[in-house]
């Protein structure tokens, strides 16, 4: 594979940065995109891995369907996703795969998730084990906040961000009030 911006390729990147016996992979600032991601999807010496991180790796709609389906990358419980490119086609998706079933980490900060990515993760029936979900300057309205705050699916959360999601009063309410989130012990809404 080509090297990203001078890098090492991804292949070289794994073998680098796969940590913690095979299950911790920090991939962040490497800019592999979605090509990258496949390959990642189809390696099998990320057949164990539980913790990936993706941040800033120009990650769009189509990589995240590639991770989504992936037959090797099926037990993340953490998943990094800050500052890509990822739509709510892309939400949708993961959130319907098997393959975020045992996610309890899920970070789209700085992404392109709007009020449908927001539905989607509100009615999946994967995101049972969530904890912690950062959903921070995307452009989910008070539709998508409203959506999270009457998701029963999401009443494991301890950890809401939600800054700078073009919320109203009326949907930051929706959230502060939300009897799903009782749990919650650190919600960021601005």
């Amino acid at each position: 594979m080509n090297k990203p911006f001078n890098d090492d390729p991804v292949e070289m990147l794994v073998k680098k940065r796969l940590t913690h016996n095979g299950t911790v992979l920090d991939v962040r600032l490497k800019y592999i995109g979605d090509a990258g991601l496949e390959y990642l999807t189809q390696a099998e010496e990320l057949a164990d891995l539980e913790e990936l991180n993706l941040e800033r790796n120009n990650i769009t709609d189509k990589g995240i369907r590639l991770l989504a389906d992936s037959r090797v990358i099926a037990r993340l419980k953490v998943l990094i996703l800050q500052r890509n490119d990822i739509g709510d086609e892309g939400v949708g998706r993961l959130a319907r795969s098997p393959n975020a079933s045992r996610l309890k980490h899920l970070d789209l900060w700085k992404n392109k998730v709007g009020p449908a990515g927001a539905k989607a993760l509100a009615e999946s029936i994967q995101l049972v084990n969530l904890t912690r979900l950062d959903l921070a300057q995307n452009q989910i309205g008070d539709e998508g906040a409203l959506a999270l705050a009457q998701s029963p699916v999401l009443s494991h959360l301890e950890y809401l961000d939600l800054f700078d999601n073009e919320l109203t009063e009326e949907g930051k309410q929706a959230i502060r009030e939300s009897e799903n989130f009782r749990n919650i012990a650190n919600l960021i809404l601005e």
